[in-house]
């Protein structure tokens, strides 16, 4: 980790937010942070920045944050997100377990989180999970209602567990499900394919892709 050039690269990058309690001291109040009243949408884990960077440069007209925690994925979608002359954006060095210390209830209008570790090796794994019923719980108290969040794997039994946990919770609406992500002509869009999914073409993986709304 102290040979990552990353970690001395990002220290002034005014579009990065790694000091936690900077963080924590926009909580419940992102609007005044981009000094606008745009919709805000949230990514959790960057993956390959590709999706998110082309998503925020084509509509200009909302908020966009993203959630990662690793240096170069970090930059990396900075960088990337500036090149393609966005302008309102922030990344945010922080696990998405603590999305309810950073954001508000009902602040958020859509998040995505594509392609999530399943942590399905080990029983002791298990906990590192993301979509676990505690964070579902608190991803729905910060979304606005009518506003969606976005969930794409490759692994089944991940997607079916969290399908599991969306029923037995009875919070989310299931608004569109997918087990074959890319025959979906109305949604599917091969240029804003992430990294991780051009990948698992090539292996011919079906995607998983499901929309849940407040």
């Amino acid at each position: 980790m102290k040979n990552n050039p990353y970690i001395q690269i990002i220290q002034t990058d005014t579009h990065i937010l790694q000091d936690t309690t900077k963080i924590y001291s926009n909580a419940w109040n992102w609007s005044s942070f981009f000094d606008n009243q745009n919709e805000i949408y949230l990514e959790i884990w960057t993956g390959l920045w590709n999706f998110f960077s082309l998503e925020a440069s084509e509509n200009q007209d909302k908020n966009f944050i993203w959630m990662e925690i690793k240096y170069k994925r970090l930059f990396k979608t900075a960088e990337k997100s500036r090149n393609l002359w966005v302008k309102n954006f922030v990344v945010l060095k922080d696990f998405g377990q603590n999305i309810d210390k950073i954001f508000a209830k009902n602040e958020i209008s859509r998040t995505y989180v594509f392609f999530p570790d399943p942590w399905d090796n080990k029983d002791r794994q298990k906990k590192h999970k993301l979509l676990q019923k505690d964070f579902l719980i608190k991803l729905y108290n910060i979304t606005k209602v009518w506003w969606k969040f976005c969930f794409k794997t490759d692994h089944l039994n991940y997607f079916r567990e969290v399908l599991e946990i969306i029923k037995e919770l009875n919070l989310w609406k299931i608004d569109f499900l997918s087990y074959d992500y890319e025959k979906e002509s109305e949604i599917f869009n091969k240029q804003k394919l992430t990294e991780f999914e051009s990948m698992f073409r090539e292996d011919k993986l079906k995607i998983n892709y499901c929309e849940f709304v407040k």
